[in-house]
């Protein structure tokens, strides 16, 4: 069980931010989310609970006496982070939340059991399109905490994926990547500096990602801690053309970049020129002189001088 100020810093987490939630409803939609990850109503497991729990439970175990004992007198064991919701009968009556020994009526219970301990969701190799329609390929890590047994264990079917059972589609886990495919297509891949973009953007990505998939998966219990993207690529078909185009366009900035020092090395050069010597070059002269010297620092190979003959 979480304890209130966690309960109100998380609260403060789930806030709506003006680029990722429209104003219009955010009232709701917080009420929404407190009420889905509020915790369950805790049984009264006592001696005199077990009254409380099901009275059609408590009769048919006081019936069923012998039999009662041989169950061990009711009593379950929840380990530690462990939650269970109770059923009798087939109808939820409430959950057990505290590690112990605790003293339920037997006959007609059903106890399903849910862990409480942090979890990561690993999904690999999404495909999906960015902003400009580009195919590219993602990975992210999704790391959730379990709240609810009831939610976990009886609203909702295969919230998330176990240990043991293999599932590979969940409701997490689908919920996650239609989140994932979503936040993406709103930037493109790279962009030139001072633009968003999926490569410079990383910490605005992940609040955007963990507020929207909190939003879906509150029905099933799941608290939200981090949703980060680990792997970044363009899709396979178009790697080696976008590879190509990366070349292209850091080629022509790095000519760029030469050409302009090579301009302004020219000039001060020809000025330099005209200072020593005290008199100003023909324009013939400045002419051949800036040639000469934009030739020499722009070229990409070596130089071979030559000589007038004759």
């Amino acid at each position: 069980m979480h304890d209130n100020n966690s309960n109100e810093a998380f609260t403060k987490l789930l806030s709506p931010q003006p680029d990722t939630m429209t104003a219009r409803g955010s009232d709701e939609d917080e009420d929404t989310l407190r009420y889905y990850l509020d915790d369950d109503p805790e049984i009264n497991s006592s001696i005199t609970g077990c009254f409380e729990a099901s009275f059609l439970g408590a009769v048919a175990s006081a019936v069923c006496f012998p039999i009662t004992l041989l169950a061990c007198c009711g009593l379950t064991i929840i380990p530690e982070r462990q939650h269970a919701a109770v059923l009798y009968f087939g109808k939820y009556s409430g959950s057990i939340q505290k590690p112990g020994i605790h003293f339920l009526p037997p006959i007609g219970a059903e106890f399903r059991y849910m862990s409480t301990a942090t979890r990561t969701l690993n999904l690999t190799d999404i495909k999906v399109l960015d902003q400009r329609g580009n195919p590219i390929v993602v990975s992210a890590v999704v790391t959730f905490e379990p709240t609810s047994a009831k939610k976990a264990r009886i609203d909702v079917e295969n919230p998330w994926p176990e240990r043991r059972s293999g599932e590979d589609e969940t409701f997490l886990q689908l919920q996650a990547q239609a989140v994932l495919k979503q936040v993406a297509s709103m930037f493109p891949y790279e962009a030139p500096p001072g633009e968003s973009s999926l490569q410079t953007e990383g910490a605005h990505i992940a609040d955007m990602l963990i507020a929207r998939l909190q939003k879906r998966v509150a029905v099933a219990g799941a608290r939200i801690q981090s949703f980060d993207l680990v792997d970044l690529s363009y899709a396979k078909e178009i790697a080696s053309a976008m590879l190509v185009r990366q070349q292209a366009a850091a080629l022509v900035d790095a000519r760029k970049l030469i050409v302009k020092a090579a301009v302004d090395m020219t000039h001060q050069a020809v000025k330099d020129l005209e200072e020593k010597t005290g008199e100003p070059m023909s324009k013939e002269m400045r002419e051949r002189t800036c040639a000469n010297l934009l030739t020499v620092v722009c070229s990409s190979e070596a130089v071979t001088p030559t000589l007038p003959v004759g």
